[in-house]
């Protein structure tokens, strides 16, 4: 009796776990997929999504045996890459931004993320690139990586994070005003956690500008939306605090530029 073949939304179901960081559950699904593959592409799905379960996993004999299994299927060299991409995302992931960093160097310079249909994934690495400068505080730099990523896709799959980011980087440049924008662009965008953050960087912005009215405005509506995954409460409340101290010290109001 032959096996059920593989139906797109079993692939969706693995994918999602994956994503869902449930990557014991996912590399199940896939493994057992392995034994009704008859498609080549499916296949090379399933073991793309075994590559990326193991790497996350750690499980070294399973990656191991899926990127045999794929050297024996055409456009290794692919598989070569798309391996090391995986392992440049669990570097940073797992603290580690200078190791990924060394990987993504030799990534990007693979005959892989040269091809013009393979643009998605130089676009993921350029903009991984920036997010490890930016743990390394080399903010110049990840600026650079955060632009030529958005020369291949101005308004892509990672724009509010590098909207984010960008501005952070701008912050600690001291160019506030360009900061302030970027973070202002967040406000649109269908990310509550991360327009949360973004009010935070807008408030620390009008603070360092000496602009105390508009910083407390600020905080006062980033206040209704805690707690929030990525803001610190406490540096809320020390910003709070030096906006008043500011206030009440009778320093001037900066004007707006």
């Amino acid at each position: 009796m032959s096996k059920p073949e593989i139906t797109e939304r079993e692939i969706e179901a693995a994918q999602e776990l994956s994503a869902r960081r449930n990557f014991e559950a996912s590399l199940a699904r896939y493994q057992e997929m392995l034994g009704r593959a008859q498609d080549q592409q499916i296949l090379y799905r399933a073991l793309y999504g075994i590559v990326t379960c193991s790497t996350w996993l750690n499980r070294a004999e399973v990656l191991t045996d899926a990127m045999e299994r794929l050297k024996k299927l055409p456009d290794y060299e692919l598989s070569v890459a798309f391996a090391a991409m995986n392992e440049a995302d669990f570097l940073y992931e797992s603290g580690h931004p200078q190791e990924a960093l060394d990987l993504i160097a030799q990534n990007l310079a693979s005959e892989a993320l040269q091809r013009e249909d393979f643009l998605d994934w130089k676009y993921d690495q350029l903009f991984l690139r920036g997010r490890c400068l930016v743990k390394l505080v080399r903010c110049q730099e990840a600026l650079v990586a955060f632009d030529l990523a958005r020369a291949i896709e101005s308004d892509g799959k990672n724009e509010t994070d590098m909207l984010i980011d960008r501005s952070n980087c701008l912050m600690a440049l001291d160019r506030f005003d360009e900061a302030y924008d970027l973070a202002s662009r967040v406000l649109d965008r269908d990310d509550v956690e991360l327009t949360t953050l973004a009010l935070q960087y807008m408030a620390e912005c009008r603070l360092w500008q000496g602009r105390a009215h508009e910083a407390l405005e600020l905080y006062a509506t980033l206040q209704k939306r805690l707690p929030s995954k990525f803001v610190d409460e406490e540096r809320i409340q020390k910003g709070i605090s030096s906006a008043i101290t500011h206030l009440e010290k009778g320093h001037p109001e900066r004007k707006p530029n």
